[in-house]
């Protein structure tokens, strides 16, 4: 009877350390591992929307790259569930669209004595146009034929074009003459017997050669200027930098925001803004997908080109929260260019991440040789200041640049309106 209740006492207390042990060990697994797994889930989640943002612009690219009017859906998981069987918290998020006025993003561009890109027209018998790129017609009107007039186009002080007006036997005839440097290529009577009323000439007529074998070869921007009798005018239509001016270039763009609500891992959020993947966290921020800027050092100039992404949203389908995936759909709208010419020019950059674009600037503009340059962060004033000077310096106009913003609309969840 006593070795009876001595084996019962053993199997109670073997019980007890087993069911203790079990115990231990699953309060082990609650407060050490479940923690990791649950860091290493929510990291892992991280990576996805690392992923699915970079997706999200290479998609946006292809649709800028195109311009096509064809919508592209991607999606973004805003967080993730809880372990089964222990005790776990889930990891939410949100996804924004947020609007021009909302979003806190904006670039402002200040040319120091700038020269805008523009189409110019201009009828004279005489004159001079400077800062040309490219000519798009060119005419002589001749109303009334005298025997001996001249009408000449130069550029950069040469004489390229010779229109000579000739009274012969048979009447009125034009001779026109192309000579590119010192050479003579044309030389011939392009209209004989002409009546005494208004002619046209086309000079960019190929016949002619001013347009295939001179025009092409000539550095731009040029000058161009023109003289003849007052019988007739010149009808020029161009693309030329306009006069100068300090006016800036100004516009606030539309974002997109991906902010976690982790319960382990460290907090992020991912930013969509000016064609940039912005990612931001409690000890830091930083440019991760680059937008589509580019610099190159030409000795003598520096050239930049700029293309910026302004998403515009649409009324009632610019957010989501939770856990689960979301599509997000974008499609192109419009893109509006600016090119200038200018001695100097300060980019001013709105953001709430002001340190992440103040370091891509430095890399970005030191990896293309561009050496007069500097970069300003005020991460109080949420802003990022940065000027560039051209390699020669003084009143040369050494920078060409080129902004183009592009709207692209985007949406949350699924439909989609037009």
């Amino acid at each position: 009877m006593m070795q009876e209740n001595k084996n019962a006492q053993v199997g109670i207390v073997v019980t007890i350390l087993v069911i203790s042990l079990f115990v231990a060990v699953i309060v082990i697994i609650q407060v050490y591992y479940v923690p990791q797994w649950m860091k290493d889930k929510e990291a892992d989640h991280m990576d996805v929307v690392a992923n699915q943002f970079a997706n999200l612009k290479f998609s946006i690219d292809l649709q800028v790259m195109s311009k096509a009017d064809i919508p592209i859906t991607n999606s973004i998981t805003l967080g993730s569930k809880e372990l089964p069987y222990f005790l776990s918290s889930r990891a939410f998020g949100s996804l924004q669209i947020l609007s021009s006025s909302e979003s806190n993003f904006g670039i402002y561009i200040t040319p120091s004595s700038g020269r805008m890109k523009e189409i110019y027209t201009y009828t004279a018998s005489n004159g001079e146009i400077d800062y040309v790129t490219g000519i798009l017609s060119l005419d002589l009107r001749i109303d009334t034929f005298n025997d001996g007039d001249l009408f000449n186009i130069s550029i950069n002080g040469n004489k390229n074009l010779e229109m000579r007006v000739v009274n012969d036997a048979n009447g009125f005839r034009i001779v026109l003459k192309t000579i590119n440097n010192t050479q003579i290529i044309f030389n011939q009577t392009i209209a004989s017997a002409l009546p005494q009323e208004t002619f046209i000439i086309n000079l960019l007529n190929p016949d002619y050669k001013f347009y295939t074998d001179v025009l092409p070869y000539i550095i731009t921007p040029y000058t161009l200027s023109f003289n003849g009798s007052s019988n007739g005018n010149f009808i020029i239509k161009c693309r030329r930098f306009g006069t100068p001016s300090s006016s800036p270039i100004q516009y606030s763009l539309g974002t997109i925001k991906y902010q976690s609500e982790n319960a382990y891992f460290v907090d992020q959020t991912y930013v969509y803004e000016g064609g940039a993947v912005i990612l931001s966290q409690t000890f830091g921020e930083a440019v991760i997908s680059s937008p589509s800027f580019s610099a190159r050092n030409m000795t003598t100039a520096h050239i930049f080109n700029i293309s910026i992404i302004d998403i515009k949203e649409i009324a009632g389908k610019t957010s989501a929260t939770g856990y689960g995936s979301y599509s997000i759909r974008t499609n192109y709208s419009d893109s509006t260019r600016f090119s200038m010419i200018a001695k100097n020019l300060t980019i001013q950059i709105n953001t709430e991440y002001a340190s992440a674009w103040g370091r891509y600037f430095r890399n970005f503009l030191n990896a293309s040789y561009i050496t007069n340059f500097t970069v300003v962060v005020n991460e109080s004033g949420n802003y990022v200041l940065i000027t560039l000077n051209g390699p020669q310096g003084g009143d040369a106009y050494d920078i060409q640049f080129s902004l183009n913003k592009i709207e692209v609309y985007a949406q949350v969840g699924p439909g989609w309106v037009g």
